[in-house]
Formats: structure tokens, sequence, C-alpha cells
């Protein structure tokens, strides 16, 4: 199974076309700024030259000083594109070049004849909602029409508000249209309607009171905030209008443009101009009636709604970062105090191929199944934990592309803490393509370089001290790994290592790093790669008690754990062994030693794929470790996640937090006679 959020963010972030995004917004989309939705046809359609480019830098710069990145929205050459350059402006805001609108209806075709416009309030919703952007600030919104019961002249931005969740910052509706039919109109499409103000008078845009009623108010930009913020989390799917009314030192023009408009309407009933006609002949009287004062009114009210705009994307960001923080550490209350665990390493996007039919070579592709989840064994012990509602914090690194938003996205979705989790500048987030048979890895292919920028800056002494346990995998670039192993010595923290692959662990190993290490976890085939540098003794009290096929692996067990840390007042090795089930070796108070073997689950899975089951014994051990469980417990627990590992596509399976199931399951097979056996209880002279 592929998780919801995988799902939902391969949706958002996946394109036949490019999108372009300014720096200053793909750093606060990495960063989780606040960053505010700005409309383009103000500038291609709305504004003469240079008032439009003036206009367009100004709202600009309102969002920059309240703390906001501005993200203006056209399409430029048949890109999307999300912040704008200075040069991209300049060139929407010269009247010679032929703009188009975009809306709704036009951006497929935009996109695809490769054409530049403006986006109105329909297309930049589109293009913000796509981009997790949800909060956008702009003049006005269009309405119904007068006469438009006749002529069915309903703007799109009112469908698009009952279909889009994009809050909508505006001065309401020109009373041009039809103010009250346009309000109905967004009740129809279940469109929250909030005055911004103390009362419900629904603005008319230059004058602060229509004489309708908005559905409800909402005194500050956090009120706003909030009502934005449960919106996005019922899923409700619709959008929100923010209704400004006019500011007070406005207030007299803009009084004296709407009595102008209600003249130029009382003409427009005399001449019997009816239909598509009424619009245009109105705003050529209006502006001929206030000498074109009413633009200058126009200029104030579109910079006031950015302001409101941005004090409002503010408050949500706050709102969505307690958010995110909460759901990181709503289940860790009742672990046990201070059990606080570190995971370094990696972020990997891993894309799984199952062949089922070989069409020939050259001839086709091959038949066969592609799931994509996600991967990298730190991020996967620590859903592991995150799941069984243990406090753990990940540090790692995702690129700056649509990819490393996907990773952002599914780990806040499952509620880990990713407070730590660094996007690169210029680096593709790490993708393996892995080919199963049989759910078994056969080969792959991936490209890890981002791996090198878990940096030693990114590790603070505060990070480790205090901790339960740090976990490293060695996809950690070994400088590092030994920062940490430094940093835990000196905390006196156990420090697990997770071999990852044979390759890498050999390079941990030579490097001298298992003299800091409490905890080992490596599998058959990582324990053999350094077996050759192992000077084994022959340890003939240990291989007269245990059985003969653990002959070979045992004594290179005991022979790591010699040379592990003496600072903890425990070290151990865990190793999975395929069928053989799972061995783990602990030596405790100087020179006592214990070996235990757990077999197999008694039930077959159903695998799927086995990457990500070793992954999920660690974390299922490490949790059941920090809650008290005994090594028997521990054990289960561990082979219980990676059973559920086993029968899922997911890395993680995302039901190995309920503990009922989890009990029942483990009880369900013990009473098939799945135990633990204690292989060797006794003193044991390492040296030897």
């Amino acid at each position: 199974m592929i998780t919801r959020a995988f799902r939902l963010a391969q949706e958002r972030y996946s394109r036949q076309f490019h999108t372009l995004f300014s720096n200053e917004v793909n750093e606060a989309l990495s960063n989780k700024k606040p960053i505010l939705a700005l409309e383009s046809t103000i500038i291609t359609h709305g504004l003469p030259n240079p008032q439009n480019y003036e206009l367009a830098q100004t709202v600009e710069t309102i969002c920059r000083n309240n703390g906001v990145a501005p993200a203006t929205m056209a399409v430029m050459r048949g890109s999307p594109c999300i912040g704008l350059t200075r040069e991209q402006l300049l060139e929407l805001s010269n009247e010679s070049t032929s703009n188009i609108k975009i809306s709704r209806r036009d951006m497929a075709a935009a996109i695809q004849q490769k054409l530049t416009g403006g986006t109105t309030v329909s297309g930049t919703m589109i293009l913000a909602h796509q981009n997790n952007i949800p909060v956008f600030a702009t003049g006005g919104i269009g309405g119904v029409h007068r006469g438009g019961e006749d002529t069915m002249d309903v703007s799109a931005d009112l469908t698009e508000l009952g279909r889009t969740p994009v809050a909508v910052v505006c001065a309401g509706v020109k009373s041009i249209l039809d103010i009250a039919k346009t309000l109905e109109y967004l009740e129809t499409q279940g469109v929250t309607v909030a005055t911004f103000g103390k009362t419900r008078d629904f603005p008319a845009f230059f004058t602060a009171k229509s004489g309708l009623l908005s559905h409800t108010n909402v005194e500050s930009a956090k009120d706003a905030a909030e009502m934005i913020h449960v919106n996005r989390t019922l899923n409700l799917g619709s959008g929100i209008v923010i209704a400004v009314p006019i500011p007070e030192e406005y207030a007299a023009d803009g009084l004296e443009i709407e009595n102008a408009i209600q003249l130029a309407l009382r003409e427009a009933t005399d001449a019997q101009i009816s239909g598509n006609a009424i619009t245009p002949f109105i705003l050529q009287r209006v502006s001929e009636l206030t000498s074109g004062r009413s633009l200058n009114t126009n200029l104030a009210l579109v910079r006031n709604n950015v302001l409101v705009g941005s004090q409002i994307a503010v408050e949500l960001n706050r709102i969505e970062h307690k958010s995110r923080e909460q759901r990181a550490t709503h289940n860790f209350d009742h672990s046990l105090s201070g059990d606080r665990i570190l995971v370094v390493g990696a972020v990997n996007v891993d894309i799984l191929c199952t062949k089922h039919e070989d069409t020939g070579a050259g001839k086709d592709l091959a038949r066969g199944e592609v799931q994509h989840v996600m991967g990298g064994v730190a991020r996967n012990v620590a859903e592991c934990l995150t799941r069984q509602n243990m406090k753990s914090t990940l540090i790692s690194v995702v690129g700056d592309d649509k990819l490393g938003k996907l990773a952002l996205d599914c780990c806040d979705e499952i509620g880990m803490d990713t407070r730590k989790i660094s996007t690169i500048l210029d680096s593709s987030t790490p993708v393996a393509q892995l080919l199963l048979k049989g759910g078994d890895v056969l080969e792959g292919i991936c490209n890890f370089s981002c791996h090198e920028h878990i940096k030693t800056k990114l590790i603070s002494e505060a990070d480790v001290a205090g901790c339960r346990y740090v976990i490293v995998d060695c996809d950690t670039p070994l400088e590092t790994g030994i920062h940490i192993a430094q940093l835990c010595q000196k905390h006196c923290v156990p420090l697990v290592l997770e071999p990852t692959a044979p390759l890498k662990f050999k390079q941990f190993y030579d490097a001298g790093l298992l003299s800091m290490v409490s905890l080992l976890s490596p599998n058959a085939t990582e324990l053999a790669a350094i077996s050759d540098d192992l000077a084994i003794s022959n340890h003939s009290k240990l291989l007269n008690a245990i059985p003969q096929e653990f002959s070979q692996i045992l004594p290179q067990m005991v022979q790591c754990l010699s040379m592990m840390s003496q600072q903890t007042d425990s070290r151990s090795v865990l190793t999975t062994i395929g069928k053989n089930g799972v061995l783990y070796c602990c030596q405790s108070s100087g020179d006592q030693l214990q070996v235990y073997h757990l077999p197999k689950a008694p039930v077959s899975p159903q695998i799927k794929s086995t990457s990500g089951a070793g992954d999920s014994f660690l974390g299922g051990f490490l949790a059941a470790s920090c809650k008290g469980g005994s090594v028997e417990e521990c054990l289960k627990m561990g082979t219980y996640c990676a059973f559920r590992s086993l029968e899922s596509f997911d890395t993680i399976d995302s039901h190995i937090g309920n503990e009922d199931s989890a009990g029942i399951t483990i009880n369900s097979w013990e009473k098939l006679g799945w135990n633990v056996n204690v292989l060797y209880d006794g003193q044991f002279s390492f040296a030897s």
C-alpha cells in the first residue's frame, strides 16, 4: 500500500510541464515559511503602465516587510510561475505584449500552446492550491453580473471558490455587479464569506457597507487564520472569502466613486443598455465622472488587502507549525519521562519494481508492478518509533525538489517530527529504484549524493544530551557518525548503529567506530562483511552450548560485542538471520553474557516486499525496550513489526501502532509454541 500522504503529494507535484518557482518562494516552501499568493491580471489587464508595475512591486514589498514570501502567479511561455522575477513583472506590465487572461478554462490551453498571461482569481487559486499556498490577496472578486439570470454571466471566481480550498482576501464585490445574487451563489457553492471586522456588513469594494451581510465575521488576522486552518483540517474542499472593508482614510473617496457607480447604473437603465454591455459602459462612465480618481482608491484597496492577507498568512503559518509539532508529539505522553530518541541518517524515496512478464529485449517495456514508497533506514526506524507512540526526532536532508516536498509531506502526514530535516538547495532528494522478485531485492540503482550533506553542523550537543538512544544509520557520512559517537560518549547516551549495507558498515568498522557503539544491529550479510577482519577466538565453551546452525555467526557477534563501548551498563548485538529468526547477544555486569534466539513467526507472511523489514524490527525492539519490556517482549515486538512490514509495500506498516492488534497476534503465535530460547547465560571470558 502507498501511504495516503504519498499519493496526495505525488498528485500535487507530478507534472507533465515545468512549474517554475522563484528562489524566494522555493525557500519558503522548503522551510514552511508563510507565503501569500498574488494574482497577475491586475498587472496585465487591470491597470495602466507604469502603475501596474509599481503596484506589483509595492505589494511584494508589503509582503516581505511582514515576513511573508510574495508568490505573484502567472503563466510564462507555457510554464506556471509561482513567484516572479523583476524581469517577468516588467514583461507582464508591458502593454505592447499580447498577454492573455488565464482562468480555469484557459489554463490547459495556455500551457499547451506555450502562451504568456496573467492569472485571474480563479487561475491563481488553482496554482496556489496545487502548491500548498492557502492564502491569496487580491482587489476584489468577480460575481454575478446584473441581468445574470438572463445572460448566465457569472464569474468563474465563484465556482472556483466552491471547489478550491484557498482563502481569498479581498474588498468584497463591486456594486456594478449584483451583490445579492453573488452572495446567494457563494452560499450555494458552500463558500464561507466572512467580513474582516467587528460587524457582518459585507463591503462593496469602494464602500464599507453594501447593505447586505456576510455569513460571519472575523475580528483579527488570528481569527481568520484559525477559521482557514479548521477549513483545511476538515478537508471541506471549498474556499473562504475574507471581505475587508475600505480603510477609513479612503472612505470619502470611496463614497464619491460609489455615487458615480450608482449614477452610471441609472444612465444605463435609461439608455436601455443590458446584458454584456452593462459592465464596460459603467466602468467607462465611472472613470469619466471621477476624473480617474477611482484608480488611486483602487490601488489603496489592493495594498490594504495585501497587508491583511500577509498578517493572516503569518498567523496561519504559526498555527500550522504548532499543529505539526502537536502531531509529532501528541502520542508521546505515555512513554517514559525523558525517553527521547534521536535518529540520524537517510530519507529516501524508493521505487519498487516487480516484473511479471518479459516482452523481450527491444520489443516493449516489461509488464509488472511499480510502487512508490518512502524509504531510508533512519526515516523508516523513526516512522516505526512514531507509530508506536515514541518521541523521536529525525535529523536528515532532502533536496529542494518536488520529491523533497513530497517526502516532507509524507513525514508530516504520519506525525513525525520533521523540524530537523534540512532542505539542501540545488540538490536532488535521494531516490532508490529496486527490482524485486518474490518480495526480495535483487538489485537496485540509487542516487544518494544528497546524504553527503548530513554534516556535523546539523547535530548539536543539545540534540544528543538526555536522549534514551541515539540511532545512526551508515548512510550518514563517516565524519558525522564519528562526531555523533563522540557526543554520545560525552553525555553517556547509548549509540545504536544500523549498518544499512555491507560496504558502508565496513567503512564505519574500519574507522574504529564500534568502540563507541552500545547496540549494533547488522543482518547476517552485513556481519559477514567484516568477518575477515574479526580476530575470532576459539570460543569452545560457547560453541559447545549452541546449535550447530549458529556456530559461524554467533562467534562473529560475540567478537563484535567485545569491541564495543564499555561506557554504558550493557552492550548488545542484534542480528536478523532470515528464515532462522533473530539472535540477540548481550554483555552486562562485567563478563556476563546472554544469548537469545527467537525463531521466525510460526505463521508465514504474504510477502510483498522485504524492504524495510529489518528497520521495522529495530524500531519495534527499541520501542518495547523504552516501555520497559523484557528481552523476550522486545524481540517479539520487533518480529511482529517486521512481519507487518513484509506484508506491505510500505516500508513501515501503518497499523503497527495498534497495541491491541499486536498483543492478539503475538498471543496467538505463542499458543503455537513460539517463544524465545536462551542459548547461553553465564560468565564468559571475552579476552580468551
